[in-house]
């Protein structure tokens, strides 16, 4: 009897397309960092610190751009494709309204692009890295992360990225040689990233059978109503992660840039694994909004063990910052490892806060969240402006720590006024 028990406990997950797609995804969050993982330590060696600064505030920069390009199609368009997931025709009319309006998007970005880099020096001075950067946002364009979440196709994620990233890593190796090469780095990246979009294009009219057409204005607005409230949250939160580099750059050196580069890309591997697994629960957790009430033992079965991992994870990151940063860079540097000790727990916070973001998003309360994300970016620019111009890259950190805390408290509060409002929802 229990061994009978066990086979069907073993058969159903082995069945479950939840797990499946969370095992794609954090194999896919793995390889997105253990492979530039791989390059860090000889990036930072060829290009050196201040180089390797310059390379992370372009890719910094260019962020703000592709979240203005994504405009929340991520959660949005994913919402919709789940909901719609029968309905071919219902898809191929949302596939060309997304691509359609980030098309719009792109070319706004490149003409604001094109005025701010050859307006302002701190950028025109590297014209050259801004223009070999800006390739990544041809390839957000054109590659349907919404569409493969939404349809729960995540295999595709996994297969294409990792092509990226090892075209990447390979080519890193062969053409990056000396310091003045640090303009191609990012190029490198461009490319993998447009051969990546055109191929899952090809993909997707392949498989799914998408025809493609230019959608009328009237549906580029809907979409761009639709998602406002969401890219102010996406956007907002860009800009709490990406001024802490942009901030810090006005009162640190390169070097100092490129040290709180280096930790954050340590600490944010976690941050990859939780955005696996929401990525993963989302399209599910949209479907169970249906359904209010299976929402909390889903949650209670699923994030309760996978935080517990998260923090362990962190206290080791804690323990271990010294040996990892000898490890990664060559050398030590007790900048990085004390940036390191000051992220490292960060995640685990993050990881908090996934019950009460994909709740409110998942019964559209979209307003809400984006209240809790706009203040907690604007949190963190004023924080950082003090921190950073006293204590340099250890205030931003501190900056990071702290907003990452009120956002988590600022979403489980607001998912409690919204759930006591409409009192049927999850009982």
């Amino acid at each position: 009897m229990l061994n009978n028990r066990f086979s069907f406990l073993f058969n159903k997950l082995k069945n479950s397309k939840l797990v499946e797609n969370f095992i794609y995804l954090t194999s896919l969050q793995f390889l997105n960092y253990l492979l530039p993982i791989l390059t860090l330590p000889y990036l930072i060696k060829v290009l050196q610190p201040e180089n390797y600064g310059l390379t992370v505030y372009a890719q910094t920069v260019m962020l703000y751009f592709f979240v203005f390009i994504d405009y929340g199609f991520n959660l949005t368009a994913t919402r919709n494709i789940s909901i719609n997931k029968e309905d071919r025709k219902k898809i191929n009319e949302i596939f060309n309204n997304v691509i359609t309006t980030k098309l719009l998007l792109l070319f706004i970005s490149l003409f604001i692009l094109a005025i701010l880099v050859f307006s302002v020096p701190k950028f025109s001075n590297n014209w050259i890295l801004y223009l070999f950067t800006s390739g990544i946002l041809i390839g957000q364009v054109f590659f349907p992360l919404w569409l493969f979440q939404g349809l729960q196709e995540m295999k595709y994620l996994l297969y294409f990225n990792l092509l990226s990233r090892i075209i990447f890593t390979v080519l890193v190796f062969i053409v990056i040689q000396s310091s003045n090469d640090f303009i191609y780095v990012n190029l490198l990246s461009s490319l993998g990233s447009i051969l990546v979009g055109i191929l899952s294009i090809f993909l997707v009219i392949r498989k799914y059978k998408i025809r493609f057409q230019i959608a009328t204005k009237a549906n580029i607005i809907i979409e761009l109503k639709e998602g406002w409230m969401v890219f102010l949250s996406n956007f907002s939160i860009q800009m709490y992660i990406g001024s802490n580099i942009i901030i810090l750059g006005f009162f640190a050196n390169d070097k100092t840039i490129g040290n709180y580069s280096v930790a954050e890309k340590i600490t944010f591997i976690l941050r990859q694994f939780l955005g696996a697994f929401s990525q993963a629960i989302y399209p599910h957790l949209c479907q169970l909004a249906t359904t209010p009430k299976l929402i909390k033992p889903f949650f209670k079965r699923t994030l309760l063990p996978f935080l517990g991992i998260v923090f362990l994870i962190c206290l080791a990151l804690f323990i271990f910052a010294g040996k990892i940063v000898i490890l990664l860079v060559g050398k030590e540097n007790p900048e990085i490892v004390t940036l390191i000790r000051i992220l490292c727990f960060v995640p685990f916070i993050v990881g908090m806060n996934i019950p009460a973001y994909q709740t409110l998003l998942a019964f559209n309360y979209k307003n809400a969240y984006s209240k809790i994300m706009i203040s907690g970016a604007l949190l963190n620019i004023v924080l950082n402006l003090t921190l950073a111009y006293f204590l340099k890259s250890y205030g931003t950190a501190i900056s990071v720590f702290i907003t990452e805390i009120f956002i988590t408290f600022g979403l489980i509060i607001m998912l409690k006024i919204k759930l006591k409002a409409n009192s049927d929802l999850l009982k």
